[in-house]
C-alpha cells in the first residue's frame, strides 16, 4: 500500500502531478512551472495545442512555455 501512494500520480490535462498526495497545493494554473510536473510524449498533441492557442493569443510567454516542454519531449524521443 504504501509503494501504491508513492507511485500515486494526479492526472492533468498535459501531465502528471507527481506532488505527494499528503501534500496540498494551493495553485491551480501553474503546474507546468512546478517541479512536481510531469509530462510524457502520449500529452504532446495537447502541449501543441496549448502552444498554438497561446501564439494567437499573442501570449508569448505561454507559448515559450509550452515550446520549451514539447521541446524536451522531442529531445526524449530521439
Amino acid at each position: 500500500m504504501a509503494r501504491l501512494r508513492r507511485e500515486h500520480h494526479r492526472l492533468l490535462g498535459n501531465g502528471y502531478c507527481t506532488r505527494p498526495p499528503e501534500l496540498d497545493c494551493t495553485f491551480e494554473v501553474i503546474c507546468e512551472t512546478c517541479t512536481c510536473f510531469q509530462t510524457s510524449i502520449e500529452f504532446r498533441p495537447t502541449l501543441q495545442r496549448q502552444h498554438d492557442h497561446a501564439a494567437q493569443h499573442q501570449q508569448s510567454h505561454r507559448a515559450d512555455l509550452f515550446q520549451r516542454l514539447i521541446t524536451g519531449l522531442d529531445d526524449q524521443a530521439s
